[in-house]
């Protein structure tokens, strides 16, 4: 199976797919999950590429590939996964997804090879190719296999290149696994392809812990004047400004000084008396500091209508700030959205600390089991209605997420250098801040950040970003 593109700057020569079980016997179950996992938000399918550098036992070896020694590993991790093997749909009563496992699941597992090398593709650093060439390096979504019975959540796809270092593509359903919980499987399977009998982390399901009935009895909900609040999106979302065409994604590097230089502005910024005590007290982290200056920057670029509400949204983990926290190994969706909204003309004109410090406090509200609750209640009491009209947020809305800690250290074959989600260009409200290339001399520190707007808009945007630069 042959992948031709003549616009690709590589060719990747492909084997047929195997279905990968579990090398030993795993239960017959059918598994619910929590209402985090049942947010059609989260119903996406999602392509990462992971990129590890040449190795000296593989260069020394040309007849040997990695994806056989990684394909038995996958085996034996599906052992401990093995809902990841299962098949997922949502169920015709409730419309609630639901894992159905049996004997006889796998997952689809693809051996491929690329006769160039990686330094020749500068270790995959260019967005251009996100819609082309690198698609080449992950299963395609028919991997999956719809069918009645459900589709496989999870393929994976290992290629060899020439210089001995390999990518490893993952496409993956975001219903079962959030970033967290899949860098924690592809951690497992490295691990046991390194000699361990079995994973740092053993891998806990437990998905009732996420639901609002588990919540609330956890949370004293008071008056409606205490309660938390939620911002609503149908303003933000399928509106005049949202982008339909002629868009374009770009991956920005910002270093270390950059950061600096964002973070001296907002220390800095003395139009009112208050920032004198926060310039004293205030920790800005490098998220907060990116999301303020680039949302602003952003909806000045898109040139919004001044009177509109624009809606910034961060992801923020809750597996170590619940009380009690989840089990360790949990590797479901475990984060909850903080919002923030300002019209277009206030977002422009307010100053930077202040913006951080809305952010701050929406991040920290975040983190209340009151807020988790009333997130979760929101999503329940909705899922339907919003599983018919299928919205995309677009230009008034911008959510920002962080991939900068992978968490995978294992240094087999050279270690991990890069990461490339593969967003679609169809989700151009998404941000997503990423750790620079381990393989490109001299960008130790600062961010790499992939960003969609349309064509003109981004001219703009990065005329905003190079600001700082002066």
């Amino acid at each position: 199976m042959t992948s031709r593109d003549n616009s690709c700057p590589f060719v990747v020569e492909r084997l047929e797919v195997v279905l990968v079980k579990p090398s030993k016997p795993t239960p017959d179950v059918n598994l619910s999950l929590s209402t985090i996992d049942n947010d059609p938000n989260n119903e996406l399918i999602l392509e990462i590429i992971c990129v590890f550098a040449p190795n000296s036992y593989v260069q020394d070896h040309a007849d040997h590939h990695p994806a056989y020694l990684l394909q038995l590993a996958l085996s034996n991790a599906l052992v401990y996964y093995y809902p990841l093997a299962g098949k997922l749909h949502r169920r015709s009563n409730d419309q609630r997804f639901q894992l159905n496992c049996k004997a006889g699941d796998g997952v689809p597992f693809i051996k491929a090879t690329a006769l160039c090398t990686l330094s020749s593709l500068s270790y995959l650093e260019s967005a251009n190719n996100l819609d082309g060439a690198y698609h080449q390096l992950v299963p395609s979504h028919d991997t999956l296999k719809g069918c009645n019975s459900g589709y496989n959540p999870l393929a994976l796809q290992v290629t060899k290149f020439a210089c001995g270092g390999m990518t490893i593509g993952m496409t993956y359903s975001h219903t079962v696994c959030d970033g967290v919980g899949m860098t924690q499987f592809s951690q497992a399977i490295l691990e046991l392809a390194s000699g361990k009998t079995q994973p740092t982390v053993i891998p806990v399901w437990d998905r009732d812990r996420l639901t609002s009935s588990q919540i609330s009895c956890l949370c004293n909900i008071g008056s409606d004047d205490k309660n938390p609040k939620l911002v609503y999106l149908e303003k933000a979302c399928s509106s005049p400004d949202t982008p339909t065409e002629d868009m374009v994604r770009e991956t920005l590097n910002i270093t270390s000084e950059d950061i600096t230089k964002f973070k001296n502005i907002i220390m800095e910024d003395e139009n009112d008396l208050t920032n004198k005590k926060i310039k004293k007290n205030m920790v800005i982290t490098t998220v907060e500091v990116l999301a303020a200056y680039v949302w602003r920057a952003r909806c000045r670029a898109m040139k919004l209508d001044p009177d509109k509400t624009t809606v910034l949204m961060i992801s923020v983990g809750i597996r170590n700030t619940m009380d009690p926290p989840l089990p360790k190994g949990y590797y479901g969706n475990a984060f909850v959205i903080a919002f923030v909204a300002l019209t277009a003309k206030e977002l422009s004109k307010t100053p930077m600390s202040r913006l951080v410090k809305l952010i701050k406090d929406a991040k920290r509200e975040a983190v209340e089991n009151c807020y988790l609750w009333e997130q979760l209640r929101e999503m329940e009491n909705t899922m339907e209605m919003r599983l018919a009209s299928k919205e995309i947020c677009g230009g008034e809305t911008m959510m920002m997420t962080d991939w900068r800690h992978p968490g995978m250290h294992q240094d087999v074959w050279g270690g991990l250098v890069n990461i490339i989600p593969l967003v679609p260009i169809t989700l151009p409200f998404l941000s997503i801040l990423l750790p620079v290339s381990k393989a490109v001399p001299g960008k130790n520190g600062g961010v790499r950040m992939l960003i969609t707007l349309p064509r003109d808009a981004m001219a703009k945007f990065k005329e905003e970003m190079d600001a700082l630069h002066a």
